[in-house]
């Protein structure tokens, strides 16, 4: 356990790694981002088209994020069901619903595009094949640093226990997806983060065996 001057040095790097990792991401241009988000969709969808997934949970972009709707274009196209979380600050956790039309979104919590509770079905009793990640830096063992608000690690722990009272043979895929300028050496994480089984950024996929994966790529 760190001691309370250990503790605040702590985050306070972990706040300044976030500062740093936004402005790397928002000094790319918009044609670089419309670029680069295109290229990372293309590779997500050959890792779904592997997997054979037939629904996934995605994150609808905000600011400089990667451009996911290539990728929700995609599966509505091939019949896939997608699912978009909507935040819920009280508890700071989140809620499913699945998407099947853009116009079902409005602006939620934190300005963010989310689904309307009063048009889109919630998603519930099932888990998601695969969790596609936000994130503001990521390193190829699976690190990844969030925002700070710790949803996707509840998401994580709660679906993890309706995977097992399911009695599901396979848990979610959770695959972070963001620019290559997002990749670092390594990530700083907490006991309570999750650890992520792959990632996906404009310039191919790494993590567990995947499409086109060099094994040098292979996470444990």
């Amino acid at each position: 356990m760190l001691n309370p001057e250990e503790e605040i040095k702590r985050v306070s790097a972990k706040h300044a790694l976030r500062r740093s990792m936004t402005l790397r991401r928002d000094e790319l241009s918009d044609e670089e981002r419309t670029k680069r988000s295109k290229q990372a969709c293309e590779m997500a969808s050959e890792v779904m088209k592997e997997r054979h997934v037939q629904s996934m949970m995605i994150y609808v972009p905000f600011r400089s994020e990667l451009d996911s709707r290539p990728l929700v274009e995609w599966a509505w196209e091939h019949g896939l069901q997608v699912i978009v979380p909507r935040s819920l600050p009280q508890d700071r956790s989140m809620e499913l619903y699945e998407l099947q039309k853009w116009d079902e979104l409005i602006p939620g919590a934190y300005g963010i595009l989310e689904p309307d509770p009063q048009r889109s079905k919630m998603f519930m009793n099932d888990v998601p094949d695969i969790i596609w990640v936000p994130g503001l830096a990521f390193d190829r063992n699976g690190g990844r640093l969030g925002y700070g608000g710790g949803y996707y690690d509840r998401l994580a722990d709660r679906l993890c226990h309706e995977v097992h009272d399911a009695a599901r043979l396979k848990e979610p895929l959770w695959v972070g997806i963001g620019y290559e300028v997002q990749v670092l050496e390594h990530v700083p994480m907490e006991e309570h983060d999750r650890v992520l089984d792959g990632l996906v950024t404009d310039l191919g996929y790494s993590g567990k065996a995947g499409p086109g994966l060099r094994r040098d790529n292979e996470w444990n």
